[in-house]
């Protein structure tokens, strides 16, 4: 015995409310593909800056300094590396908008 009520056509309404479930998961569905790609690009961008970072702290090693400063202003904060002389000196400062 089958249901009368899937064998009768769908109504004007019906079909709106059946058109725009489908459009909001379609949307959702976007939305999360869009979130994902934007998260995975920011961890491939930061990946990618810690790599040049890298690079050039082994380039900076290399050379004949007296004395090395670094400066760094990022999303995490500020942060100032001293290296040469007769100490080395690591700073960690992060500064938040007053």
């Amino acid at each position: 015995m089958m249901n009368e009520a899937l064998a009768e056509p769908l109504s004007g309404y019906e079909v709106l409310v059946l058109f725009l479930t489908m459009a909001a998961t379609t949307a959702g569905l976007v939305r999360a593909y869009v979130a994902h790609r934007t998260q995975l690009h920011q961890e491939r961008e930061a990946s990618t800056r810690a790599a040049a970072r890298v690079t050039g702290l082994i380039r900076l090693a290399e050379a004949n300094h007296d004395a090395v400063r670094i400066v760094e202003r990022d999303l995490d904060g500020h942060r100032e590396v001293e290296l040469g002389g007769r100490r080395m000196q690591r700073c960690d400062v992060s500064r938040e908008a007053a």
